[in-house]
């Protein structure tokens, strides 16, 4: 018997078809937890739906739709709203481990290894959710990830083919990332977007320890002051802060409000344990088996408001 058979058989045999359905408060509490362990995913927006297959709804107002006003009077001038839909389809994700009766109750934990085992899963859930938010590529070619990045589009993947006229700049010459394509990006990013408090420099962590040692090589105070642990302005450049992500590739950075990417998740989150008493191929290794499930993807709500930096020089 194959573990998806031992799954099937477990399914089969619980009492009850709310067995391993976590509470709705425990649900919650468990996509809070999701959203909670990552780096981007603590400022992204998250949507919780109850259909895997649905649209979010956005609205927009154009500009300048004030008029003058006459006293007594009314011209008929009237202004409305657009409102759009971005179309989601979460895509049915899955995490199973085995762990044995004996590391279960032989172990420094003091029989605790369980819990502890539990929230290392979600915590790793929670991480492996956010690189498939940045990295996810359905194209991707063989290797090792392969199975990984396939599940979904990610971030990357959705700004490198969007539609939208001079958003996607490449960096391969000079290939390094300063000031001048920091300016480059600021320029490509349209006037309503740019004073929002909330955009940020999204790259990764070695990305910005190549713009530390940039500034370094400049002579001044500054330079120093970085060197001695004190630049805070450093991580502020043009007055935007840097958001470091670990699952970010070297050779991409993003100027956007984290709040424009939309991770949308299913209602439901199943978590299934199947132990030796309802398997008896587990029941002979006497082992355990623990799976979760949730249904998840990942939206940009207005591509025109990012502007991505591609084809940058590995650090």
């Amino acid at each position: 018997m194959d573990r998806r058979e031992a799954l099937s058989k477990a399914v089969i045999t619980t009492a009850g078809v709310g067995t391993g359905m976590l509470s709705a408060e425990r649900g919650r509490a468990f996509i809070r937890s999701l959203k909670d362990k990552g780096v981007l995913s603590t400022q992204m927006t998250q949507d919780t739906r109850t259909a895997a297959t649905g649209v979010v709804d956005k609205m927009a107002t154009g500009a300048r739709i004030i008029r003058s006003a006459t006293e007594n009077a009314d011209d008929g001038y009237r202004v409305g709203a657009t409102f759009a839909q971005i179309p989601y389809t979460t895509k049915k994700v899955r995490l199973p481990w085995e762990i044995t009766e004996d590391a279960l109750h032989e172990n420094l934990e003091d029989g605790n290894l369980e819990s502890i085992m539990l929230d290392e899963m979600t915590t790793q859930f929670a991480l492996d959710l956010e690189d498939l938010e940045v990295n996810g590529d359905e194209a991707a070619g063989a290797g090792a990830d392969q199975a990984f990045l396939q599940i979904n589009d990610g971030i990357l993947k959705q700004l490198a083919t969007a539609n939208v006229s001079g958003r996607n700049l490449s960096g391969a010459t000079p290939g390094t990332f300063g000031k001048d394509q920091m300016f480059d990006m600021l320029y490509a990013l349209p006037n309503k977007y740019r004073n929002q408090p909330g955009v940020r420099w999204i790259m990764s962590p070695n990305r910005q320890v190549a713009w530390w040692e940039t500034l370094t090589n400049r002579t001044g105070d500054a330079s120093d002051a970085l060197l001695l642990g004190s630049g805070g302005a450093a991580d502020k450049p043009l007055g935007k802060n840097i958001l470091t992500v670990p699952a970010w590739p070297d050779n991409v950075v993003v100027l956007a409000d984290p709040r424009n990417f939309h991770r949308v998740i299913s209602w439901q989150v199943r978590r299934r344990s199947v132990t030796g008493a309802t398997d008896a191929e587990l029941a002979a290794k006497d082992k355990r088996f623990y799976i979760f499930f949730i249904k998840h993807d990942v939206i940009i709500e207005e591509t025109d408001a990012v502007v991505r930096m591609h084809s940058l020089t590995a650090v």
